[in-house]
């Protein structure tokens, strides 16, 4: 059984933030990469790690200027390693900002049962906690009627020491491209802002499902699943451009804030009647 242990102690930059002024998702998922390697390195293993699912809950903001700490333990095992299970604490205050679950590469002999398990604040909510999304190629007719979100080059910065695509990275495509998605369903920046509205994710799983490498042409796309009450959940497909393959998918589950008061607040019946024609099945 291997105890919790501090993996990284650092702060939120400005640059960290996005529109609504709070740390954007791919940093998290950033830290948890460390957390992961920190881990690693405790127990001797000196080789990369990747995470293969990344299940993340959102509890607190985090926004410029907030120090934070990741303490990390093993929660368990999955068909090729062990999971980690990584809490996110705003260092200042001691509230806990957020949860990471990760599936990682490291040998399971690096750890002895019985794990602690995840507590009741990383289990999935308001998403599963393993993908049922179909297995999508980029030219079939179901990935025809999704919303396109992002289309770029994965550049060699965006890589690991062994060249592969780091999940920051992965978890930034679907990030960069939610303007695109809200964009299209009639959530546009204009109107947000004069509203004094931000959309925010609460919870999100990201798959890795086959290596990408520096010079890969990607697509994102993605579809509105879901109005849960004052929760709106959607899927991401990401896919390489040269193959059709799909690379990466994501479920996330997200909110409109009240920029002022910094709370949630419910989709109106006029929004919920906007989002309505977008909905889709996709699994």
């Amino acid at each position: 059984m291997t105890d919790r242990r501090q993996t990284v102690q650092s702060i939120v930059n400005t640059w960290n933030c996005d529109e609504v002024g709070h740390m954007n998702v791919q940093f998290y998922v950033a830290a948890a990469s460390d957390a992961n390697r920190a881990f690693a390195v405790a127990h001797g293993v000196t080789d990369p790690v990747i995470s293969t699912r990344d299940h993340i809950r959102f509890h607190r903001e985090l926004r410029a200027g907030d120090i934070f700490a990741v303490t990390s333990a093993v929660s368990g095992t999955h068909e090729t390693g062990l999971t980690l299970s990584h809490e996110l604490t705003n260092s200042a205050s001691g509230v806990l900002s957020a949860t990471l679950t990760c599936n990682t590469t490291l040998p399971r002999h690096i750890a002895d049962g019985p794990f602690e398990g995840l507590n009741d604040a990383a289990r999935p909510r308001g998403v599963p906690g393993t993908s049922s999304l179909p297995h999508l190629q980029l030219d079939d007719q179901a990935s025809l009627r999704l919303i396109p979100i992002y289309q770029g080059v994965v550049y060699p910065e965006h890589c690991d020491e062994a060249g592969l695509m780091r999940q920051q990275h992965i978890m930034a495509r679907f990030s960069d491209g939610a303007a695109h998605l809200w964009q299209h369903v009639g959530f546009d920046r204009d109107t947000m802002i004069k509203a004094r509205r931000g959309t925010v994710v609460l919870e999100m799983r990201l798959d890795r499902l086959a290596d990408v490498r520096a010079g890969t042409v990607l697509v994102g796309k993605s579809a509105m699943v879901e109005v849960m009450g004052r929760v709106l959940r959607f899927a991401h497909f990401l896919f390489d451009a040269s193959t059709g393959a799909l690379v990466a998918t994501g479920e996330a589950a997200a909110v409109l804030l009240d920029l002022d008061a910094r709370k949630t607040v419910p989709f109106s019946d006029e929004e919920s009647a906007k989002l309505a024609p977008y909905l889709m099945k996709v699994d």
